[in-house]
């Protein structure tokens, strides 16, 4: 086919393009996507990545970051200023560039200019019909509450009025079992459809890493998971954090690890500062957007592994793998860390356990740097 053909698909496709080898530099940016970005014809060529997005760092990172990601951002939306312009609003995907051998090549960022759907009527009446059901669902979820507490509150008072193994202590036990599951469920929805609202205050990440594997243990028969943490990369100072969102998402994330294991096997936590990879000029140090470091934690277990078709939704509301579950848990761990500027990762196959790897934006470094 004529070369040229996949020349013209390239310049004349409805989407920006922008592509990047392994070294981070740029290779080949197409006519909308400069002027999108407001990018000058001028810079063409090989050009580092961090210097063609100078004016939008936030692309910059996630397009660098994705280099050492097994799965990049699916789906994102960012704000972006230029000089003379007004803001605009940005969305779009990243995947790898892989050869036909499946080695990387690089990534490559396909995105579109949707300040017009944001402000427009049609987002509107998006924004308005999402709100309704999240309140139709908050709602129900508040009435399906109330005979469910009436429910597990009147087996238990049958319970005590029979006595030995009469086997409608066995029925009435799974019924006050099958409430607290389902209680607990639509506990999490209700946290799901709440908005988060962060409240920043210093934070040691490691004390609260052993809190709460120390709480998801309390829940497993002793002994049964080998818990190792470990700190590297220097010694670092409080984390600016919602603690307790936070708490919740690892909370939520580490008590997926043990159900993964069922209770049995070995679980790896590790913390460390790692420098995003970018070069930041001084008064970007401490920009929330350009962090120089992130804050990461390795969560690693040694379960059944997770298919690749699991791994592309596990985060998705209400979808599950496991006997029972809710889908809820790992949906609220990611919109926490979403709502923090962070980001989440997994890596895993099916046999061979899985590791979430979470990184926070870090605006500081290590205290002996």
């Amino acid at each position: 086919m004529n070369p040229g053909f996949f020349k013209d698909v390239f310049e004349s496709t409805r989407c920006g393009i922008l592509t990047i080898d392994e070294s981070g530099r740029v290779t080949a940016v197409n006519h909308l996507g400069r002027s999108i970005l407001s990018l000058a014809e001028a810079d063409s060529g090989p050009i580092p990545c961090e210097e063609l997005l100078r004016n939008h760092p936030r692309m910059s990172r996630m397009l660098l970051d994705s280099l050492h990601m097994e799965n990049p951002p699916g789906r994102f939306e960012i704000d972006i200023e230029a000089e003379g312009r007004p803001r605009r609003v940005v969305g779009g995907t990243i995947s790898h560039v892989r050869d036909g051998e499946g080695r990387r090549e690089g990534a490559v960022l396909v995105f579109k200019d949707l300040t017009q759907i944001e402000e427009g009527e049609e987002q509107e009446s998006l924004k308005e019909r999402l709100a309704a059901i999240g309140e139709m669902a908050a709602g129900l979820a508040h009435e399906i509450r109330n005979p469910l507490g009436n429910i597990g509150s009147t087996a238990t008072l049958l319970k005590r009025k029979l006595s030995g193994n009469d086997s409608g202590i066995l029925a009435l036990n799974n019924i006050v079992q099958e409430v607290r599951r389902l209680n607990h469920t639509v506990t999490q929805c209700l946290e799901y459809a709440k908005p988060v609202n962060l409240t920043y205050r210093p934070l040691n990440l490691a004390s609260l890493l052993q809190e709460v594997v120390e709480d998801v243990q309390a829940k497993w028969p002793r002994g049964g998971v080998l818990v190792t943490e470990s700190h590297t990369g220097g010694e670092a100072g409080p984390l600016m954090a919602d603690g307790f969102q936070l708490r919740q998402a690892f909370h939520n994330l580490v008590a997926n690890a043990f159900d993964a294991m069922e209770g049995k096997g070995e679980l790896g936590i590790i913390t460390l500062l790692e420098p995003s990879g970018h070069k930041f000029a001084a008064s970007d140090i401490s920009g929330e957007d350009n962090p120089p470091y992130f804050a990461v934690v390795r969560i690693r277990d040694s379960g059944r592994g997770i298919t690749p078709e699991a791994r592309e939704r596990m985060f998705f509301p209400f979808f599950t793998t496991k006997a029972g579950g809710s889908g809820i848990g790992l949906a609220v761990a990611k919109k926490i860390i979403d709502s923090h500027r962070g980001l989440i990762d997994v890596e895993s196959e099916p046999g061979r356990g899985a590791t979430l790897t979470v990184r926070l934006p870090y605006p500081g470094g290590p205290i002996d740097a």
